[in-house]
């Protein structure tokens, strides 16, 4: 196992290379206020036959954060391309895991021939769900957010996102790291990018995942990806919320390996 840190152009970036040498090459991206630990389970896993890169996205973890002066979605999009670089990562696997599905299209819209096939868990499609208009309650939906004191806003994102007391703890602990004014900003930006109208990603073999305890809106917006992208699978984790991949480890990964086994056959 590589644990190093990056000088990348938005931070310090904290990151875990291990697995098998010369492997197909997986990246875990993890959501707003947590780190790359969300995906130990998935590592352990995977790790005997494939390479792994999990990192902390910039001012999350262990990772710093400097010139957040766009979107949180791109800037941390260009920030897995200076990280792949570094390592001579020409094309990868992508698992983008809420916020970090959001990052993993961007990244598909800039830097397309790098992505052999993603995996969303969960994941909403980058197009405008709704119109222009909506751009100006997103303040006012931050602001209520906002009203809420610090530890009760860390309390109840680990609450309403895992079904797991283990993992409501994790995700309240990660999110106090984070901050709620930093999480804040990163949740205006996700909105603002289910509004603006987005061009198509490039296809490419595509798995959905979500939890069955997970809001309605975003299993109904996997359900609805998936009968809009007719070679894609669709999963749904039982006795899993919004955090499947710590949830349900078993059943996630069973699904994420069965995925991985149909682009390599007999791995």
């Amino acid at each position: 196992m590589k644990k190093e840190s990056f000088s990348s152009t938005y931070g310090e970036i904290n990151f875990e290379l291990t697995g098998a040498e010369n492997a197909p090459i997986l990246v875990f991206i993890h959501g707003v206020g947590m780190d790359h630990q969300s995906f130990d389970e998935q590592v352990e896993s995977l790790k005997m036959g494939y390479r792994i890169l999990v990192w902390d996205l910039p001012g999350h973890g262990g990772s710093t954060l400097k010139n957040y002066n766009k979107r949180f979605t791109t800037m941390a999009a260009d920030c897995l391309n200076e990280l792949m670089e570094e390592f001579g990562i020409k094309e990868a696997i992508l698992v983008g895991q809420s916020l970090g599905s959001l990052i993993v299209q961007h990244f598909q819209f800039g830097y397309p021939d790098k992505v052999k096939a993603v995996i969303h868990a969960p994941g909403i499609e980058l197009k405008s769900h709704v119109g222009k208009w909506a751009k100006v309650l997103v303040p006012i939906f931050i602001f209520l957010i906002n009203l809420l004191p610090e530890n009760t806003f860390c309390n109840l994102f680990g609450k309403h996102r895992a079904v797991k007391k283990g993992v409501q703890e994790y995700l309240s602990a990660t999110m106090k790291n984070t901050g709620k004014k930093f999480a804040l900003q990163i949740t205006a930006d996700m909105c603002y990018d289910l509004i603006d109208p987005s061009s198509s990603t490039k296809k490419v073999p595509l798995l959905l995942i979500y939890g069955q305890k997970d809001l309605f809106f975003i299993r109904n917006a996997s359900k609805k990806w998936h009968k809009n992208e007719p070679l894609s699978q669709c999963v749904e984790i039982p006795h899993a919320n919004h955090i499947a991949n710590q949830d349900n480890p078993e059943a996630f990964n069973q699904a994420l390996s069965q995925f991985l086994e149909g682009l390599y056959p007999g791995k």
